[in-house]
């Protein structure tokens, strides 16, 4: 019986005819299954991508410290009262990640089309697979921008944190939703003419709720103290947006 084909080599050959070299160790992941493969393909062929150009990286990476030296400066830790330290330094960090994530992850379906990859995405691997691997490099993505960003903020505004591991619980959800739903919004807008003004316009309304129960949750680890059931909603919200995506995603990507 022939062995059945592997996804992974698939990818690599098509990205390599239009110019991406990018190739993954197939040998590694071919024990998995198929969708398990082709989503890995994706999620590798885009950080191989990602660390050859570097544009999501430097975009994500400027923007937030740009965004967080100016905040500094203009407030500093000593430019909020002490009594609106718990309600307004949350929120401003939860803004900063929110700009930054809206500056660079919507880049990675465009860059698919500008570069002409993107039929060969479709005929290497399943929608719902190259969804979930956008979706995790995405999270990836920002997952490393909140590590880096998050221990600066917190030490350049001297926001003291009552529950540590509350924190990490808001930044890892919150930002696991922000990039399920940026990566459905990069792919609606990838196709589209005005796609700059397009993403922002799309954005407000599917994140206002994520932007929210994050701010709310980061209080909550500021303060000591948090409502019942907001972390349980974040939870939801991701949950519904993966769901959102997979449901959504083979039509805006197969039209």
């Amino acid at each position: 019986m022939s062995a059945p084909p592997v996804v992974g080599a698939q990818l690599v050959h098509s990205a390599d005819a239009h110019g991406e070299g990018a190739v993954i160790a197939t040998a590694t992941i071919a024990p998995a299954p198929r969708w398990l493969r082709e989503a890995a393909a994706v999620f590798v062929k885009d950080w191989r991508t990602e660390l050859r150009t570097r544009h999501a990286l430097h975009t994500l990476l400027l923007f937030a410290v740009t965004t967080l030296i100016t905040v500094s400066l203009a407030l500093g830790p000593l430019g909020v009262a002490s009594g609106e330290r718990v309600a307004v330094l949350p929120a401003l960090l939860w803004v900063i990640l929110l700009f930054a994530a809206a500056a660079g992850l919507p880049r990675g379906f465009v860059h698919e089309e500008e570069t002409h990859t993107a039929t060969a995405l479709r005929l290497a691997a399943t929608p719902s697979a190259l969804f979930c691997g956008k979706a995790l490099y995405s999270a990836s993505l920002l997952l490393a921008l909140e590590a880096l960003l998050a221990p600066l903020y917190v030490a350049v505004m001297q926001l003291p944190i009552a529950r540590p591991a509350l924190l990490v619980a808001a930044l890892a959800c919150g930002g696991l939703g922000l990039a399920i739903a940026s990566t459905l919004l990069a792919a609606i807008v990838a196709q589209a003419q005005g796609r700059a003004a397009l993403f922002p316009i799309l954005a407000f309304p599917v994140l206002l709720p994520l932007l929210l129960l994050a701010v709310e949750l980061t209080r909550g680890a500021v303060g000591g103290s948090v409502g019942d059931g907001v972390l349980t909603n974040l939870l939801l919200y991701d949950g519904a947006m993966a769901v959102a995506g997979l449901m959504l995603f083979p039509v805006i990507w197969n039209p």
